[in-house]
């Protein structure tokens, strides 16, 4: 009795393709800190205490209430940063906002955010994650 099954190449394609998009969505972004968000403000600052990685993009993720971003402003070691124009609401649902950064990354000193103030029921939180470079070694020395 024969059964019916997909020929073996073709087998094998797709499961190079699933392969290929789990590696892909597999990166580990790296924690660097969370501050609640003051309802009496329109802005805040996270100090990143990891300087000794390069990191290529952060990542900000909501928990809590949407808050509507301005703008965010990174802050590197060098004493450049990178003015991010956000202009929207971000979400807990969304999961994520990714920021890419300029160049073969950055160490990072801090990133301000400003945002919209909201009567929200229950202050945000706001957590910061950081994709670095594989190699943490390489590129220290020319961004300090």
């Amino acid at each position: 009795m024969l059964r019916n099954r997909p020929p073996f190449p073709i087998a094998a394609l797709m499961t190079l393709v699933l392969a290929a998009c789990l590696f892909a969505h597999g990166r580990v972004w790296d924690f660097l800190g969370y501050t609640q968000v003051d309802s009496r403000l329109d802005h805040g600052k996270i100090e990143i205490r990891r300087h000794d990685y390069l990191f290529r993009a952060i990542q900000l993720r909501i928990t809590g209430d949407a808050i509507f971003f301005d703008h965010v402003l990174v802050h590197f070691a060098n004493g450049t940063y990178q003015e991010v124009v956000i202009s929207r609401r971000v979400s807990s649902e969304q999961q994520e906002y990714v920021i890419d950064l300029p160049g073969e990354g950055h160490i990072l000193e801090n990133v301000e955010f400003f945002y919209f103030k909201e009567p929200w029921q229950q202050n945000p939180t706001l957590s910061l994650y950081g994709l670095r470079l594989p190699d943490p070694n390489v590129g220290i020395e020319s961004e300090r």
